[in-house]
């Protein structure tokens, strides 16, 4: 079956928003491009928070969250554990671990700081280009805490990250109250960055596979189910559309197969809750739940919670769509006099240490996945380092690992 498909340039196994961006990018510098994906557009990419947030590139490996990662294994927290006990995730989490040394996350952010503030002018382009509204906002991302402990974790990290170029304003109690008075009036404060956005992220998807398109690229519904190998090359992918041939192949597959090695799925919960007017002014983070709030048109998206490891048929969606619509609750009180809303469920894909993978990892093979809690914020910047790692450099390429 494979005379039916025609070898090209570039073959990008995944058409989430990272691989629609790279496939869109690639394109765009004249290669011959085919994306495939069972469902383009469809994936965990739709699922996501929609926040792009160079304040949040901080990774989990740290000293301060060791001990949420130590709590998850006795399974007492719906909102973070682990799904499984099976040696490729035991692995994941010694070398998560390892990774969580001190002063390893600071440098980590102030590597990762650069890539994610080029995302809001991306997507702004990506909007120009395809005349489709992604709903980008500049409003800020508000992180309230109840406990002052946690508060002055957070405040401590803010002043590390104002050495990367990244503003913040502190909040206290009261003026946490005269600020968002629709919140729980007993927080203990909160902090704001200014410099983050929020976009849409099922329209910022689409707009991704849209623009890949107008650029030549070509778009299959296709499912793989391996890669070809010979003399240490990728020589097709078979799918069940047959096989498709490349000079280089990429797998943009996040936590799905195949993927980057030592990739394990960090399971989380959406639920987009209707709402005819907006409950919230500015998107925002409870910090004491990991609870992650975005307004968007004609809803508000509550998403949360952290399950390393396990399969798509290993699913806790009662717990922790309860979890996370009480600590929505605790926050902003009005969503009591609201639906439950839609619950979604998909695996971000995570590296021990926070770092993404954009990286060749055979002759012909580049894998690009590892991005963890910051797909959004840090897919352009992927787009423009795999095109810097096939020798088609934009101006400002921009390598992540």
């Amino acid at each position: 079956m494979s005379a039916e498909h025609p070898g090209t340039d570039v073959v990008v196994i995944g058409a989430g928003i990272v691989g629609a961006l790279i496939g869109r990018e690639l394109a765009g510098r004249g290669l011959g491009v085919v994306l495939l994906d069972p469902q383009p557009g469809r994936g965990a990419s739709i699922g996501n928070a929609g926040l792009l947030v160079p304040s949040f590139t901080r990774p989990m490996a740290d000293p301060a969250t060791l001990w949420e990662g130590l709590r998850a294994m006795t399974g007492s927290d719906p909102l973070m554990s682990i799904g499984s006990l099976s040696p490729a995730v035991l692995t994941w989490l010694a070398r998560f671990a390892a990774a969580a040394r001190p002063g390893r996350a600071g440098r980590i952010a102030a590597r990762l700081v650069g890539p994610a503030r080029t995302a809001a002018d991306a997507y702004a382009n990506l909007a120009a280009e395809t005349g489709i509204d992604l709903g980008v906002t500049g409003s800020g991302w508000l992180q309230v805490a109840r406990g002052p402990a946690v508060l002055r974790r957070k405040l401590a990290l803010a002043r590390e990250l104002t050495k990367n170029g990244i503003d913040h304003e502190v909040l206290t109690r009261a003026e946490l109250r005269v600020r968002a008075p629709e919140l729980d009036p007993g927080l203990a404060g909160a902090v704001f960055f200014p410099g983050d956005s929020s976009l849409d992220p099922a329209a910022a998807t689409r707009a991704a596979l849209v623009a890949a398109e107008l650029r030549g690229a070509i778009v299959h519904s296709a499912r793989v189910t391996g890669l070809v190998r010979r003399h240490g090359e990728v020589t097709a992918v078979r799918t069940d559309l047959g096989e498709f041939t490349a000079t280089t192949y990429i797998l943009a597959t996040g936590a799905g197969r195949p993927g980057g090695r030592g990739i394990q799925p960090g399971w989380g919960w959406s639920i987009d809750v209707p709402a005819k007017h907006p409950l919230i002014s500015s998107p925002l983070i409870g910090l004491d739940d990991h609870v992650v709030f975005n307004p968007l048109a004609g809803r508000i998206r509550i998403t949360g919670g952290m399950r390393i490891g396990g399969t798509p048929q290993d699913r806790h969606d009662h717990a922790a769509a309860t979890a996370i619509r009480q600590a929505a609750e605790r926050l902003v009180p009005a969503l009591h006099d609201l639906p439950q809303g839609t619950l979604s469920r998909a695996a971000r894909p995570m590296t021990p240490d926070g770092l993404p993978q954009a990286a060749r990892t055979g002759r012909n093979l580049v894998t690009a996945t590892g991005h963890g809690t910051l797909g959004m914020t840090l897919a352009p910047a992927t787009a423009a380092a795999v095109a810097q790692l096939l020798g088609h450099e934009g101006r400002h390429p921009e390598v992540l690992r």
